[in-house]
Parts: C-alpha cells; sequence; structure tokens
C-alpha cells in the first residue's frame, strides 16, 4: 500500500462518526475465537 492512500485511509477514519467491523463465518475460528455451536462455544 501507497503512503499516499494509507495517508488518505488515516483521513478517512479520523473524519468517519463511527467504524462498523464484520467478519464472515468461519474468520473468528481461524483466529482462536470459539465458534456459537461447538462444545466449547459462547453461552
Amino acid at each position: 500500500m501507497a503512503t499516499e492512500d494509507l495517508a488518505r485511509a488515516t483521513a478517512s477514519l479520523r473524519a468517519a462518526d463511527g467504524l462498523l467491523i464484520t467478519a464472515g463465518a468461519g474468520m473468528g475460528i481461524d483466529s482462536g475465537l470459539p465458534d456459537f455451536r461447538g462444545p466449547g462455544g459462547f453461552p
């Protein structure tokens, strides 16, 4: 990523009122989070 692109992205994030981060199915499991349905899942 070019420095200019990073600076533009940083400015956009700073100017935003909020930030929403989403993840698709299976992404959390790859990150080490338990799944919702498994034996060690979230309550």
